[in-house]
């Protein structure tokens, strides 16, 4: 049961067009889930808790989701390349 219950979260994070996450891994532990994983910012760990909780609202979300390091298309930190010019 504990593992068909993680099954179906992973696959609601997955599926569901808020988040759209495939590395997110969902534990249960008791009347604990550990949500674990990797994503692009605060914002998008703050929806995959959300859609959990959604599912799952009598249980404590124990949050080991880290953010990624290498910041995306646009982000700060993210060298800027203008495309070759014709001349």
């Amino acid at each position: 049961m504990n593992e068909q219950l993680a099954r179906d979260l992973e696959r609601d994070i997955a599926t569901d067009p808020r988040t759209n996450e495939l590395g997110i891994r969902v534990q249960v532990r008791g009347d604990h889930l550990v949500v674990s994983g990797e994503v692009a910012s605060e914002e998008r760990r703050g929806t995959v808790l959300e859609v959990v909780r959604e599912h799952e609202p009598g249980l404590e979300i124990i949050d080991h989701i880290m953010l990624s390091a290498e910041p995306g298309p646009g982000g700060p930190g993210h060298e800027k390349i203008d495309p070759p010019q014709r001349s």
